[in-house]
């Protein structure tokens, strides 16, 4: 699939949120339904660049940041990576400080992580929720009674190394890569297909042909940047050091938020078990729902499929 965005599609606009935190963020469609749009691991705002503008004529007010210390968001002041709670925080007060004290919240990958925590941390702001190829509640207990028993961590590990490479000893992993472009090739394999474990096969986590060398190449540059790489990985160390976390996570918990849970089945690395644990874990669900032809970058690798379900999921909260 062609690159049909660039860097210049949109305004970046900028506010200091929390305690000197700056984040980047794009917002098309003032004065719509407010919809705050969170990315995942590795990716930024950019992997929404195809879908903004159709969602802000549908009658939303588009808000897409970059996660604090990721893509355009500079490194929080004092130097402290931000994790997946904190940024839960940095971005509710990013809304608040627009004058949303409720929106509609749609996430993936670690943007869902936030999310979670978000809709049990501030109950009272989140509308509704969509997520696709996202994680889950940890609920050991109710998964095991439906047979659907471990967890994503551990059955990640069998098939790939990546969370431990990134979350065990983050400044070690970091010293792998002497330059931008060596960052930069990392990231693209994410988008295009890579071996995972050693000795293992090459796995993809998109579907065949819905990015090419220029798309993920759009994709992986922010990562270049040896500030912005680092500071993206502590979400994957705070998994395995929780005492980096602003504060304990809150994943343990079923969510009441009326859910939309969407999956791209050409995921080969997070499984359709997923699918399965979000039908016990998420008390007003609509799907879970099956995308052909589209992977873990659905907003990206499906937009006209993925706008129009978030667009009919808010249908009665849109301008008719």
């Amino acid at each position: 699939m062609g690159l049909d965005v660039d860097s210049n599609s949109f305004t970046i606009h900028r506010a200091v949120v929390r305690g000197g935190t700056e984040l980047a963020f794009v917002r098309e469609g003032a004065g719509g339904v407010p919809l705050l749009l969170l990315h995942g691991w590795p990716a930024t705002k950019r992997i929404f660049y195809r879908n903004i503008e159709t969602l802000a004529r549908a009658g939303f007010e588009v808000v897409a940041p970059d996660a604090p210390g990721w893509g355009d968001s500079p490194v929080p002041a004092g130097g402290r990576y931000a994790d997946f709670t904190s940024s839960a925080h940095d971005f509710v007060a990013l809304m608040e400080q627009l004058g949303h004290k409720r929106f509609v919240l749609a996430a993936f990958d670690f943007g869902s992580v936030s999310a979670l925590h978000m809709v049990n941390r501030f109950p009272d702001s989140v509308i509704r929720l969509m997520l696709w190829n996202a994680a889950v509640p940890s609920l050991p207990e109710e998964y095991e009674r439906h047979g659907l028993g471990g967890n994503v961590v551990a059955e990640n590990e069998e098939i790939s190394h990546h969370i431990r490479d990134h979350g065990v000893d983050t400044d070690k992993f970091v010293t792998r890569f002497g330059s931008d472009q060596e960052r930069i090739d990392y990231v693209k394999g994410f988008f295009l297909g890579r071996v995972w474990k050693e000795g293992g096969p090459i796995i993809s986590t998109t579907y065949p042909g819905n990015f090419d060398d220029a798309a993920a190449t759009f994709q992986a540059e922010p990562f270049g940047n040896a500030a912005s790489f680092r500071a993206s990985l502590t979400y994957y160390a705070a998994f395995y050091q929780p005492e980096l976390c602003y504060e304990p996570p809150l994943l343990n918990q079923r969510v009441s938020t009326d859910t939309l849970f969407l999956f791209g089945v050409a995921d080969q690395l997070l499984g359709l078990k997923s699918i399965r644990r979000a039908e016990v874990a998420f008390d007003n669900l609509t799907g879970p729902y099956l995308i052909e032809r589209a992977g873990h970058f659905m907003s990206w690798e499906r937009p006209h499929i993925w706008n129009r379900a978030l667009i009919g999921f808010c249908r009665d909260l849109l301008p008719h």
